[in-house]
């Protein structure tokens, strides 16, 4: 069952990001109106992290369609 605001997050995303399945810290940051910092320790968080992908030690991607349920 999909969250309320779901579908509308995802829409605005994926204007924001045409084409793209997923996005930087640091664009998720600008998306969110943070720093960046603040992204790094939410994906870090033991409880409700912000969801990502590892690609190599040093590389994350977030997920579009993730994020967006993530931050409704």
């Amino acid at each position: 069952m999909e969250k309320e605001g779901y579908r509308e997050m995802l829409e605005a995303l994926n204007e924001k990001f045409p084409g793209r399945v997923t996005i930087t810290p640091k664009e998720a940051a600008d998306v969110m109106g943070t720093d960046v910092r603040v992204v790094y320790s939410a994906i870090a968080r033991v409880k409700n992290p912000m969801p990502c992908k590892r690609l190599a030690k040093k590389k994350i991607v977030i997920p579009i369609p993730a994020l967006a349920r993530w931050m409704v």
